[in-house]
């Protein structure tokens, strides 16, 4: 189901004419649509994003084995470690207490400004200052470790929000 939403881009031309004539005879507008983008690998990312952390690693194992590429494609465009920023900050300090703080500092390597300062600004000034000092005196790291300190901190943050304890940006509604 998730690869045809991936791998749906555009509505054939006929079925819009269609579409087309009905929508004008209901609505007595003249609208000129020739095709409309109704899926893709952004529509099917945008769908993983609200799904369970368990039911989407059962449907992304098994379009893996379908379409490895399609897959992949898929993950890249779901949320990323930068997204973690529009989380509010009892989010962010539930998921710093769930991970070791050598990982955060290895993760934080690779992550934009914004969310490296959402990270810091939830710890108090000391904390910070400690935090920040080890991790400049850690040098540069390689771009393959800090990634997957990325998608586990992000496997972290799914199963805590999974679980209630935390709020994802952009995963649900919340109230």
């Amino acid at each position: 189901m998730i690869g045809r939403v991936a791998s749906l881009e555009t509505i054939q031309p006929t079925a819009m004419q269609e579409l087309e004539a009905i929508m004008r005879q209901q609505f007595s507008s003249n609208s000129s649509l020739k095709s409309s983008s109704v899926g893709g690998v952004k529509s099917a990312a945008k769908i993983m994003n609200f799904v369970k952390s368990e039911i989407e690693q059962g449907m992304m194992k098994r379009l893996t084995e379908r379409n490895a590429d399609l897959a992949q494609r898929i993950q890249d465009n779901m949320m990323t470690f930068d997204s973690l920023a529009g989380c509010d900050g009892r989010s962010i300090q539930t998921l710093m207490r769930a991970v070791p703080s050598e990982l955060l500092m290895v993760a934080l390597k690779g992550a934009d400004d914004i969310a490296k300062d959402k990270f810091l600004s939830n710890m108090s000034a000391r904390a910070r200052e400690m935090f920040v000092d080890e991790m400049e005196q850690r040098g540069p790291m390689r771009l393959s470790d800090v990634e997957d300190a990325q998608k586990q901190i992000l496997r972290t943050a799914r199963r805590l929000s999974d679980a209630g304890e935390m709020m994802l940006a952009g995963r649900g509604d919340y109230v």
